[in-house]
């Protein structure tokens, strides 16, 4: 075979080398645009968040261990007052929580103020001198916690100005289920649902197409832009077009499917600017215009319920791991919400 190799190289004249290594080349230049444009429509993983304290900072990661109640570390935490009743920055006396950033260590919480150079406090979220106490969650529902104690309690005041709070968390007698959103009546997919100490929801999802839009629209309105801090997303993916996973009703990260449950109406906090504390109108104002639904609501994002197997339905069960680039596969679109989003916004481009 070597032979015949060797002599059909030598009876080939230099026209026909040139055709063929110009045929190579080519076919070569097709296929790495095929793989490109294969690339682009895919949809991905662009960032993974956790929030381990309610309504404090985030803590951006490659990837998170996905469970039935939401990441294993987002929202299993909470400020409360002194009459045990969560704190958000809703109010604007509490801001400050924004700056107060954690990180999870292990099994220990570590807490420091942003842009301080003091020294932060740090706690065992397993140690044996909290205290269970009965609480609320923010809706005025009763959820039994572990308050962290007098020393961090102290800290947390100091570090917001606010007096008598004190930080509570999930502990091994924690139970809560999914809240459906009365105003966006959409029925949970699957039950009994965890959920941590979020609003309604183990996971919220959120497309970088549609703050895009969003900012093009505000813009417009001669607004500063805002950036994705204001909506505290747990999944943000790139790929869609805009305002395009309204129609999603399940898909597939890695090894995690989930349910895309019900739409996320935003309130307030939104309106925060993440490093100033300063409010303003925005985004409400351009959601306002564009994005309002029945009862009010103004959208922006999706929540996520896991599918969780048959009989495994404990809150802590490790689904699998979520990782930044990842490919989410759509398993199922909505055909009602599809018809409505290819109505008000199909003509958009991601």
């Amino acid at each position: 075979k070597q032979e015949k190799m060797k002599e059909w190289l030598e009876n080939v004249d230099s026209s026909q080398a040139i055709l063929i290594a110009v045929s190579v080349v080519f076919f070569s230049i097709v296929v790495s645009y095929i793989f490109s444009l294969n690339d682009k429509n895919a949809i991905t993983v662009e960032g993974v968040h956790e929030y381990p304290i309610k309504s404090c900072g985030e803590v951006s990661l490659q990837e998170a261990t996905a469970t039935p109640g939401g990441f294993e570390n987002d929202r299993i935490l909470q400020v409360v007052d002194k009459d045990l009743k969560p704190i958000s920055p809703r109010d604007e006396e509490n801001s400050k929580l924004f700056h107060i950033m954690p990180r999870i260590d292990g099994r220990h919480l570590v807490l420091k103020v942003k842009g301080s150079t003091e020294s932060g406090i740090e706690v065992d979220l397993d140690s044996k001198d909290t205290k269970e106490v009965v609480a609320e969650d923010h809706l005025g529902g009763k959820v039994t916690l572990q308050d962290y104690g007098d020393k961090m309690a102290s800290w947390l005041q100091k570090a917001t100005g606010l007096p008598g709070v004190r930080l509570t968390g999930i502990g091994r007698n924690y139970v809560r289920h999914v809240v459906v959103n009365p105003y966006q009546n959409d029925a949970v997919p699957q039950s009994p649902t965890h959920v941590n100490l979020g609003d309604e929801a183990p996971y919220l999802l959120v497309s970088t197409s549609s703050l895009d839009d969003l900012n093009r629209r505000i813009k417009l309105r001669g607004k500063t832009e805002v950036d994705m801090r204001r909506f505290r997303p747990n999944i943000i993916i790139s790929g869609l077009s805009p305002w395009e996973e309204d129609s999603l009703r399940k898909i597939r990260i890695g090894n995690v499917e989930f349910w895309v449950w019900q739409r996320c109406g935003r309130c307030r906090m939104t309106t925060v600017d993440r490093d100033t504390l300063a409010y303003s109108d925005e985004p409400l104002a351009t959601l306002n215009q564009f994005r309002e639904r029945q009862n009010g609501q103004r959208n922006f994002g999706m929540h996520l319920v896991p599918v969780v197997p048959d009989g495994k339905v404990h809150a802590t069960l490790a689904l699998g791991e979520l990782h930044v680039g990842e490919t989410v596969e759509i398993l199922e679109y909505d055909d009602e919400r599809r018809a409505e989003w290819k109505r008000l916004f199909g003509h958009l481009k991601a």
